[in-house]
């Protein structure tokens, strides 16, 4: 056999494998169907969304992401704690504490600006980070689930927004 077409039958043989890798991964399906921006995917579109999740994991007091960093991923709290704190004239202000099934960083899938808050752990942390580049491009790849993300991802922050306004009315 010639050496090119063996390299190829071992690459075909690889990607298969991988394939095969990744189709027996358990995905926990209740869990995501729980998560408000996810809540109304099936389990064909929440496999595919999944190949683009990034596993976190962060100490009790470890800083997740600083105030002022630049937005570049989106994440969600699978188990653990996430503290959202903001500097203030009399320190820190404690703005929101997250459990599983929450979210933070959403607003950097729309603009490009830097983080009004920070977020640290409050206990042992499992995150799933959704980068903004690889959303985006789950978007173009996938635009039936893209619309039906961005519809959640609105009516979020929309949801958020509105709640701060009564807050201040």
């Amino acid at each position: 056999m010639e050496k090119g077409v063996k390299q190829y039958m071992n690459l075909k043989f690889l990607k298969t494998l991988l394939k095969y890798n990744k189709e027996i991964e358990v995905i926990d399906f209740d869990f995501y169907k729980n998560i408000d921006i996810l809540s109304n995917l099936n389990k064909s579109e929440i496999r595919r969304l999944n190949d683009i999740f990034i596993p976190k994991h962060y100490k009790k007091d470890e800083v997740i992401v600083r105030e002022n960093n630049p937005f570049v991923v989106l994440y969600i709290v699978k188990h653990g704690k996430v503290k959202l704190c903001m500097s203030t004239s009399e320190g820190e202000t404690v703005t929101n504490i997250l459990e599983p099934k929450k979210h933070f960083g959403e607003m950097g899938i729309f603009i490009d600006a830097n983080r009004l808050k920070s977020a640290i752990a409050i206990e042992d942390t499992e995150l799933i980070a959704i980068k903004k580049t690889d959303f985006r491009q789950f978007i173009v790849n996938h635009p039936g689930t893209g619309i039906k993300l961005l519809f959640n991802l609105g009516k979020t922050i929309s949801n958020e927004l509105y709640q701060v306004y009564n807050m201040i009315k």
